[in-house]
């Protein structure tokens, strides 16, 4: 008994371009996101033994104190509002503060202070954020 072999014809091709078209999305997606980096201003963050991190990170606002020099004896800081990479003033942070809390009553204030930085600078944004009405501060410490 002999089986009839059938002309299958040509072979069956893959269109490759629809997943060429998706290499290439997926390519400039990752290139696009990779650009946009939430960039803050570098401080070097004290050490705590009790600190922890706080797993909700929605509704906060961050403010970074930074030293303006190495100098120890140069007490003059620079302060941050979020990313902004412009340094800003105390009216400025209450204003800044103030209008969030208008949005938000539950607003949470980060400050990220450097270590070098004196108590006293960091006191000032406290009873700053004490005068619009932020009771939520957070100070940034790494856990030793």
């Amino acid at each position: 008994m002999k089986i009839e072999q059938k002309d299958m014809g040509d072979d069956l091709e893959l269109d490759m371009s629809p997943m060429i078209d998706m290499v290439f999305l997926l390519l400039i997606f990752f290139i696009v996101a990779s650009q946009i980096v939430d960039e803050k201003p570098q401080v070097r963050v004290p050490t705590a033994s009790y600190g922890k991190v706080d797993e909700d990170q929605t509704g906060r606002i961050m403010i970074t104190v930074q030293k303006q020099s190495e100098d120890p004896n140069d007490d003059e800081v620079l302060m941050y509002i979020g990313s902004n990479p412009e340094p800003v003033d105390i009216d400025t942070i209450k204003n800044v503060i103030a209008n969030e809390i208008e949005l938000d009553n539950e607003l949470r204030v980060l400050i990220r202070a450097d270590a070098n930085v004196k108590y006293s600078e960091n006191e000032k944004i406290t009873l700053a954020c004490a005068e619009v009405g932020a009771q939520d501060l957070i100070y940034s410490v790494f856990e030793e």
